[in-house]
Formats: structure tokens, sequence, C-alpha cells
């Protein structure tokens, strides 16, 4: 299916000798990656190997201290996070930011609507209201359509991850940022999210890191390995597999050969 970018001559994210320097320490050094549009990439790597780090000078959360990053050919090296939101950058984080007082429906639809904090002057009069429509739609795709009517704080850890993912995608992204989806879910949590990041739009580039690396293999085209800040590895699911190096400082033999 081909994508429907209005940049899809561009990469949809490039980035350039990145580094992020804390003090002395070095998060992140000298990072290059090219991610296509419309790609799946997983970064990879162990606890402290500058991941979230890297994420969050991607996103604007932190700026860079060297390189550069464009996002569909365009630099936003230097600007912050509202300008990358409206150039259609999104990101989750490690732990969901929901309101708790509110049901999982009133969450997605505050997020179609696009406003956040305001939601008693925003909510539908009407059951014909087109955003409720549509709030209803990503309850589907994020697969919590069954609990539409629950508030957010009662949901399971893992639905929770769910519904964050179904905000972002409220906001129409061209390109989705995950930060560790798969981190504190149950065993049985597990395939119904790699279910979900499989049926992402195609038109999405996805980029997620995790330290699962299951979930990571199953649902990425590409891959990137980080450790100790620098890029380790890079290749197709079978290729970071079998690469020898990965297997040293990431698998530790866990996986076998």
């Amino acid at each position: 299916m081909p994508v429907n970018h209005s940049h899809n001559t561009a990469n949809a994210l490039e980035v350039r000798g990145i580094g992020k320097r804390f003090g002395g320490f070095w998060a992140v050094q000298d990072i290059d990656l090219t991610v296509r549009p419309g790609e799946r990439r997983a970064i990879l790597g162990p606890n402290g190997a500058g991941k979230t780090s890297l994420f969050n000078v991607l996103t604007g959360d932190t700026s860079a201290t060297t390189g550069q990053i464009t996002l569909f050919g365009d630099s936003v090296t230097r600007e912050p996070i509202n300008k990358r939101i409206q150039r259609g950058l999104r990101r989750t984080y490690q732990h969901a930011h929901l309101f708790n007082g509110l049901t999982v429906r009133d969450t997605l639809f505050l997020a179609v609507a696009g406003l956040r904090g305001s939601w008693r002057q925003v909510m539908p009069l009407r059951a014909s209201d087109a955003r409720l429509a549509e709030a209803e739609r990503l309850a589907e795709v994020a697969g919590v359509a069954d609990v539409l009517d629950r508030e957010t704080s009662e949901l399971s850890h893992g639905q929770r991850r769910q519904l964050e993912i179904g905000i972002a995608l409220a906001e129409d992204p061209k390109i989705l940022l995950l930060d560790e989806p798969a981190a504190g879910l149950s065993p049985a949590e597990r395939p119904k999210l790699s279910a979900l990041l499989k049926s992402l739009p195609e038109d999405v580039t996805v980029v997620l890191i995790e330290h699962d690396m299951d979930i990571a293999l199953q649902t990425s085209e590409s891959v990137s390995v980080l450790y100790n800040g620098r890029l380790l590895a890079e290749g197709s699911p079978d290729e970071i597999m079998r690469n020898e190096d990965v297997h040293r400082v990431y698998i530790g033999g866990a996986h076998g050969h």
C-alpha cells in the first residue's frame, strides 16, 4: 500500500550525530538513524543503554548536545515540543498519562476534540456528535472498545497502555514514538499489545523503544540496538538475532544460538 505523506520523497526521520550529555556523562553519543515513511523501527537495548534519553531528544523533551534531527526533510533540532507536534510527531511514555476521573470514552473524546484539561466545556451534548463516533472507532483500533464506560483508574496496566496508543492516534500522527509499550505487562497482555502494534495504520511511521526483545522483533521490520549510549548494530529482526555482538551484550545467551 502506498504511503500518503505529502513529504513522501523525504525520510520520516533522520538523525545525524546525535548526542546528549548530562554533566560529564554522555547518555547517548554519535547516533545516526534513518527511518522511512511507514516503517516500523524498534530501538532495542538493555537498561541504561540510552533508549529513553534518545527518545527525549527526538521529541524535544530535552535538547540535543550535538547532532541534527529532521522530520520529513525539515530540521527540528532546535524546535520545541509543540512545533514537532505540529509536524506530526507524537509519543507515549513509559508511564501512561491519563485522567483517572474520566471514562475510556470521555478520554478518547477529549483526544479527538484536541483539548486537554478543560473537558467540562467540550463534552458532547448529543450522541450524534461525530467526535464521539471517532472516539469509539479509536477504541476499536486500540482494543479497548469493551471497556468504553469504565473509568481509566479501573483499567488493567495493559489496557492503560492500549488506551494511551489510542490517544496518540487521535491526533493523526505521521510518526509515532512508543516508549517501552510492553513495560509492566503480564504474559497474558503481551499478545494483545503485539496485535495492536501490528494493526497500526500503514501510513503512520512507528518507532518503538523496547526492553522486551520478543515483542520488538515480532512487530518491527528493522531494528537498531543501543549499548552504553552508542549504536551497536542495525538490521532486520533476523539479522539482529544472528548478530554475535547483540547476543553478547544484550541477550546474554538467553535466546541461544
